[in-house]
């Protein structure tokens, strides 16, 4: 990434998809409305998490190296997220 500002942008972007996907999901689903909010609740703690990491780098490492890792970090996370997603919405 070039600047901490366009990485912001981007996991900001990829969060608001996944919430709008699991609006969706969670608008066509019945049923258990407490699984939709704890997944709901899970994303928007993944934007808050991320932008923090972003804005405070570990001291000691270097900064190509710690954006490397929180970018794969991220990435596993938001397809975590998107697997639950997708599972929650063909349980219903």
């Amino acid at each position: 990434m070039a600047s901490r500002k366009n990485l912001k942008k981007v996991v900001a972007f990829i969060v608001d998809e996944l919430a709008t996907e699991a609006f969706f999901a969670s608008y066509e689903a019945k049923g258990e409305t407490e699984a939709w909010v704890s997944l709901f609740n899970r994303i928007f703690a993944l934007n808050k998490e991320y932008v923090a990491r972003i804005n405070h780098v570990e001291p000691g490492m270097p900064a190509k190296k710690y954006f490397n890792a929180m970018c794969d970090s991220f990435n596993a996370d938001a397809k975590a997220l998107h697997d639950e997603i997708v599972a929650l919405a063909q349980a219903e």
